[in-house]
């Protein structure tokens, strides 16, 4: 296929400038979505998502800031929309951490606090990711509480004000998402026990968790979309068992994106999975509600291959990648931008090439059918690998890093530095300022 190549990404860049921006809107032949929040296809096959009409391309970031200390492990972490160590009663996270500009490991002079909601508007970020939203409806009932650490994290109330702000003064839409089960977070099940999609009382409990994030939140202005599970299909990993009963998963999706459209008329609803080539052919059977194809996907300097062509040729949804990325470091070299940031500039290459109206001068116009990318990972979580107080490496084979282990503490595009300010200090990648650069350039 024709994007099957070796070319390096700094190659890749070069031609980058090429790419054609602009989009001439074609008629609309297919509309998938809600009123407000809709997913339009063209004449020509090109997909888009529309938001009030206007076009918005997708350039976000998956959004899970972690205090280091804290850890799902032993049920510490908390929920970041409602830390307030110093009890000012202004959010820690939103509006108090401040830019380490010099990299000195030291608060400076005029390195005043700023607030990730502000960062994130000078990345030219449009939209973050929510794992799995809170909530304290009635419909949650014991849902969250037969774990400890799923208790502490989302047996309670999201914080409406705190995302309404974050739309309202920093223009940043949310994309809010369920695992549907995978940790067993929904299941209403102990993480010994695993989630089990064959489960009727499990399958009810999940629907109902869903339930209750659409009704809490169907009205408010910051939703951008639903998207329903992280890679549940391929992610045997995280206690859930879709991989073995893939046709109960992909029904127990399908029943709760009709169940939402019921619900909310305005939004479109997507599914997270795990890119799987071998699957593609069972969406088209088993998941004719969803409306937007979200995909995980960790493929190389090059971007994603040919998943944009075969999702076009088996499914034909327009596609969105919903976590993709690499850390900043390996064993060889230690601490490492350079590593990480080539990584991103080939994937962003990619995803341009193929949203609507994208093409390439070497090989025509793209697949037309991305409407953008959630880049894994925002700030680095020291968690994910050991002792949450310390920054670890990781162990884990890893394709596309230069010593092939997974360093996934290393994965933000910011950092804490050496973390002596806990999470209220950010350093800012070379990915960072890429992007900074680059999301100007696409509408």
């Amino acid at each position: 296929m024709r994007r099957k190549l070796f070319f390096s990404s700094t190659i890749l860049l070069i031609l980058f400038i090429f790419v054609n921006n602009g989009f001439c809107a074609e008629r609309i032949i297919k509309t998938l979505g809600g009123k407000k929040v809709k997913a339009v296809k063209y004449e020509n096959g090109d997909w888009e998502l529309l938001v009030d009409g206007k076009p918005h391309f997708i350039k976000g970031v998956l959004f899970n800031p972690v205090k280091i200390g804290e850890s799902p492990a032993t049920a510490t972490m908390n929920d970041w929309m409602y830390y307030d160590s110093n009890k000012n009663n202004k959010n820690d996270v939103a509006y108090e951490v401040w830019v380490d500009k010099n990299k000195n490991n030291i608060k400076d002079e005029g390195e005043k606090p700023v607030g990730d909601f502000q960062i994130l508007k000078d990345l030219g970020c449009n939209t973050i990711r929510l794992y799995h939203v809170p909530s304290d409806n009635s419909l949650i009932g014991t849902i969250y509480r037969k774990d400890k650490g799923i208790q502490l994290q989302f047996d309670h109330a999201v914080n409406k004000e705190i995302l309404r702000d974050l739309h309202k003064n920093y223009g940043i839409s949310v994309i809010m998402g369920s695992f549907l089960g995978s940790w067993t977070i929904g299941a209403g099940v102990t993480y010994e026990t695993g989630c089990d999609y064959t489960n009727k009382e499990q399958r009810e409990n999940i629907k109902r968790s869903v339930r209750a994030m659409v009704e809490d939140n169907k009205d408010e202005p910051y939703v951008l979309m639903w998207m329903l599970g992280n890679e549940n299909n391929i992610a045997f990993w995280s206690k859930c068992n879709a991989r073995i009963h893939i046709k109960e998963y992909y029904s127990l999706v399908n029943e709760i994106a009709k169940m939402i459209h019921k619900i909310d008329p305005d939004h479109p609803v997507a599914i997270c999975e795990g890119y799987n080539a071998g699957d593609l052919r069972l969406y088209k059977k088993h998941l004719p509600d969803i409306d937007i194809l979200g995909l995980n996907s960790y493929m190389g300097d090059m971007g994603f291959q040919d998943l944009w062509d075969e999702v076009k040729k088996l499914y034909d949804r327009p596609v969105v990648i919903t976590e993709y990325g690499l850390f900043a470091y390996n064993n060889i070299d230690g601490y490492n931008e350079e590593q990480q940031l080539s990584y991103h500039k080939g994937c962003f290459i990619d995803m341009k090439i193929n949203k609507a109206g994208g093409k390439s001068p070497v090989f025509g116009k793209g697949a037309g059918n991305c409407i953008g990318g959630v880049i894994f990972d925002y700030l680095d979580r020291w968690y994910m690998d050991g002792s949450p107080f310390v920054q670890n490496a990781g162990k884990k084979h890893w394709p596309h890093s230069k010593d092939k282990k997974d360093h996934e503490e290393y994965f933000g595009i910011t950092s804490m530095g050496d973390g002596k300010h806990n999470y209220f200090k950010r350093q800012l990648r070379d990915s960072y300022s890429f992007y900074q650069k680059q999301w100007l350039t696409i509408k």
